[in-house]
């Protein structure tokens, strides 16, 4: 991973939006809140709080993380183009960050889950907290009847009752992250930098007609 000493990490993928500005591996400024209205102009004034907490400015970044999701749909794209805008701006290095890649903590095969209704679970498989799978979504008698390797951790969403039904370890109780956990992630990552993109395990609901427009005489 490149040495980037001052990173800013934008976290809209969940009700609750966070900003962190992470220097030489400290957490210098972290602020979240709920989302309202107008999530555009509250990211802004996130930022803008989180700079001045930390006594940076702008030109100070080094390079932005942002959250891809999956997650919620209005969040992820206020996220994703708010990064881009700035890093477009500054010239700097973009990361998009997959949710499931802040519920892994180890080298051990692990299990990312997040809720997203009722029994039912986006999940995906790491090893060497790398995927070996894409995310889909399942549901919890599926999780439980799939044969797992005995070293395998189950990280997120319901992670302490679901690795008691299946006699394994867990990590993360819940899959919700904090900005500061996004920027920490990078050192993870084998790549010089990309824009990121939105992650959906599902396709939306809302699809275009199969049947042409009429026409209008």
């Amino acid at each position: 991973m490149p040495n980037f000493k001052t990173i800013l990490a934008i976290d809209t993928v969940h009700p609750l939006y966070s900003i962190a500005i992470i220097n030489s591996n400290d957490v210098v400024s972290e602020i979240s809140t709920k989302k309202d209205e107008k999530p555009s102009e509250q990211i802004i004034e996130l930022l803008d709080n989180s700079l001045l907490q930390a006594n940076l400015g702008m030109h100070d970044l080094d390079c932005i993380t942002v959250g891809v999701g999956p997650g919620n749909f209005t969040g992820i794209r206020v996220g994703i183009s708010f990064a881009k805008g700035i890093a477009f701006a500054l010239n700097i290095k973009c990361f998009g960050i997959n949710r499931f890649q802040t519920l892994i903590d180890s080298d051990l095969p692990t299990l990312g889950i997040i809720s997203t209704r009722e029994n039912l679970f986006y999940t995906q498989m790491f090893i060497k907290k790398k995927p070996i799978s894409d995310p889909i979504e399942e549901n919890l008698i599926k999780i439980l009847n799939t044969k797992y390797a005995k070293d395998t951790i189950i990280s997120g969403d319901h992670a302490l009752t679901i690795s008691q039904k299946l006699g394994l370890n867990y990590g993360k109780e819940t899959s919700i992250s904090k900005a500061s956990e996004l920027g920490f992630c990078l050192k993870d990552l084998d790549t010089n930098g990309l824009m990121p993109s939105p992650i959906y395990v599902k396709e939306p609901d809302a699809k275009l007609p199969l049947e042409p427009a009429p026409k209008f005489l």
